[in-house]
């Protein structure tokens, strides 16, 4: 097979472009060829394309000219937004980037297609018309074909332009000219592309093929946003449970600071008693010291008195309160001396203090009834929703006491769920359309050991009768349905081992069977 080229070249004179002109087909000839082919061949104002054999019209006799490459737009690929095209297949009529062109290039589809590089090619029209082509030089010349509906290029042999595709090859499947199917696909298994119905059987499946695609497309689609719907649900529970934590912390850290401050009361109460001890002490020091002053002062002042008389009369008191004095004892009383020892922080202990995390299987539907079934005397059941390889469903009906009561029922799957056992968590929620805030909710916990089928766990006199049929209050709408909605946990799961099958028991098994 010859090297593939991406160098583009005149289709009329196989040579390079001279002077290149682009028609409304966005096929590219010299000047002079299309020209030349254009007196040939035009008539009535109009000519055949000679590559694709479109009807070209020449409005006031102009063939539009192409613009150099410094004054051609720059043109962006059809696939990558706001990426530059390098090149564009003549097959596919898509301008592609080196990314998209490398991509292009493995598709199996794309193999033999013609691909040619910007610069050889042009993205635009002169924003001015050329010289007019004069009427006196177009020549009369009515073709065979200009009666003919337009074929697209593609449909023209690769290896042979000027013979359309009439063969695709089966075994090969590629789609060739009949000169090629002879030369290389001798024998091969075909189809007649020149046949009306197989070329409808051909476009018939591609639709239906497309339609089963779209489909499937839609399928992902609607899977996709369940997954995201999924995942919001994740990450709001999450964010709640992050909130409580928070909540959580801070209602210890308050209680712990309260504690403090209650020690700290603790401690200066104790500062405080001793204190009033010590001022008690040195208030009455401070008293003596005073009177002792006073009476030094008062004998210093006999003393300076020539009269011995007075200083008689002033020995004994002074004598007595030498005596106290020499009996004083400066003893200091016993002390209370307030201190906190820290006590080692046990992360383990303020672990549990806050909580622990709780990682649980969780789901959450909404189940809707019409408020006429409760004329059935054994209630009237939702639609199944199958949850950890468990299906559940919700039962509602009227009570002894006239009120509605729901229940959360399991059906019988024992044998399709490896779970022994779990404890259930689940809450029912009444609906109210007109305040959120005024739905009814209950919550109740269970432990399951066995799984057959039950009949329910759920709560009697749910709500009164007369307050739930009346429309004014919001659990009924217009067309008297009302919604359940129910959050259901499973948490502790302990699941059964899975069973190692005998090879050879498996081979008796299959042999006498």
């Amino acid at each position: 097979m010859a090297e593939q080229t991406y160098r583009e070249v005149c289709s009329i004179c196989l040579n390079d472009f001279q002077e290149p002109k682009i028609i409304d087909c966005q096929h590219s000839f010299c000047y002079n060829c299309l020209e030349d082919y254009v007196h040939r061949t035009s008539t009535n104002g109009q000519f055949l394309c000679p590559l694709c054999r479109q009807n070209i019209n020449l409005p006031e006799g102009v063939v539009k000219q192409m613009a150099n490459n410094s004054n051609l737009q720059i043109q962006q690929c059809d696939v990558c937004p706001n990426i530059q095209a390098t090149c564009r297949c003549r097959d596919c009529q898509q301008h592609l980037c080196d990314s998209c062109k490398s991509t292009h290039d493995k598709f199996v589809g794309c193999k033999g297609h013609s691909v040619v590089t910007i610069d050889e090619i042009s993205k635009q029209y002169l924003q001015e018309k050329c010289s007019e082509i004069p009427d006196d030089d177009i020549k009369e010349n009515i073709s065979e074909n200009s009666g003919s509906a337009p074929v697209h290029p593609a449909d023209f042999c690769p290896k042979h332009s000027e013979n359309k595709i009439e063969i695709h090859c089966k075994d090969c499947l590629v789609a060739v000219c009949f000169k090629c199917f002879v030369k290389d696909h001798n024998g091969h298994t075909f189809l007649d592309l020149q046949e009306d119905d197989v070329r409808e059987k051909i476009k018939d499946e591609l639709k239906t093929l497309k339609v089963e695609v779209e489909e499937h497309i839609n399928k992902l689609q609607n899977h996709s946003i369940s997954l995201q719907s999924k995942l919001s649900e994740v990450e709001e529970v999450a964010k709640v449970a992050c909130a409580n934590v928070d909540t959580h912390v801070k209602n210890i850290c308050d209680k712990i600071h309260e504690i403090g401050e209650n020690i700290k009361l603790e401690i200066q109460k104790t500062c405080n008693a001793e204190n009033e001890k010590f001022t008690k002490l040195m208030t009455d020091i401070k008293s003596l010291t005073e009177y002792l002053q006073f009476g030094v002062k008062f004998s210093t002042n006999i003393l300076e008195n020539t009269s011995i008389v007075r200083v008689l009369e002033r020995l004994p008191k002074v004598r007595q309160e030498a005596d106290k004095c020499r009996s004083r004892k400066f003893n200091i009383p016993d002390i209370m001396y307030p201190s906190f020892t820290e006590t080692e922080m046990n992360e383990r202990v303020l672990r549990n203090q806050i909580g622990e995390v709780d990682i649980h299987h969780e789901t959450r539907f909404i189940k809707t009834f019409q408020i006429n079934s409760f004329r059935y005397v054994d209630g009237f059941y939702s639609s199944v929703t199958t949850f950890q390889g468990l299906r559940w469903y919700v039962k509602a009906q009227k009570c002894s006491h006239g009120n509605p009561g729901f229940y959360l029922c399991l059906k019988d799957t024992g044998r399709r769920s490896d779970i022994l056992s779990c404890q259930v968590d689940y809450s029912l929620k009444l609906i109210n359309h007109k305040d959120e805030n005024k739905s009814v909710t209950r919550h109740r916990t269970r432990n399951l050991n066995h799984f057959e089928d039950h009949t329910g766990w759920g709560f009697d006199n749910f709500i009164q009768w007369d307050i739930f049929k009346n429309q004014e209050s919001g659990f009924i709408d217009s067309t008297n349905h009302f919604n359940i909605q129910l959050i259901l946990k499973l948490t502790d799961i302990k699941r059964a081992k899975p069973r190692r099958r005998n090879k050879h028991y498996r081979y008796r098994y299959q042999h006498y069977n």
